[in-house]
């Protein structure tokens, strides 16, 4: 066998598996990527809800103790409510995804040296994953808490 008959001999052998590089770098790279960003989708969906529910708590607290003192109790709940909605809704969140609850821990909250507590709790949704009748998905449920001081 010559030389000239070797090369023809490993070209043809080249040729019959010649793309197949091409499509199973093709199917490596979907089998790895589709994962990868449905994580990073799933991270990011985290991280939004925290930092919701921090930005909604603290805003919540702070609405409520410096809403004033010629404004009832429950006006001022209800502008600590919808500006914790407010900033739920800068991260693109939905009121009916978080549970917003206020509390006092020394028992009133209008007197000046009070506590107002203010909890919220995001439920996370899978990514991608439709709620179907009243069956949720959640991926986790984010809580944060801030506590302002009434001053007078």
């Amino acid at each position: 066998m010559t030389s000239r008959e070797r090369l023809t001999r490993r070209w043809r052998q080249g040729q019959e598996e010649s793309g197949s590089a091409l499509v199973e770098f093709i199917m490596l790279a979907v089998l790895v990527l589709i994962p990868v960003v449905y994580f990073i989708l799933g991270v990011a969906a985290v991280q939004a809800a925290a930092y919701a529910s921090l930005g909604a708590s603290d805003q919540a607290a702070r609405m409520y103790v410096l809403g004033g003192e010629d404004v009832a109790a429950g006006e001022r709940s209800a502008r600590s409510q919808a500006a914790a909605s407010a900033a739920l809704a800068d991260f693109g969140l939905s009121a009916d995804q978080a549970e917003i609850t206020m509390s006092c821990p020394n028992g009133g909250c209008d007197d000046d040296g009070d506590v107002v507590a203010f909890t919220v709790e995001v439920r996370v949704p899978v990514p991608l994953i439709p709620e179907l009748g009243s069956w949720r998905s959640t991926l986790v449920t984010v809580t944060s808490t801030s506590a302002q001081v009434q001053a007078g």
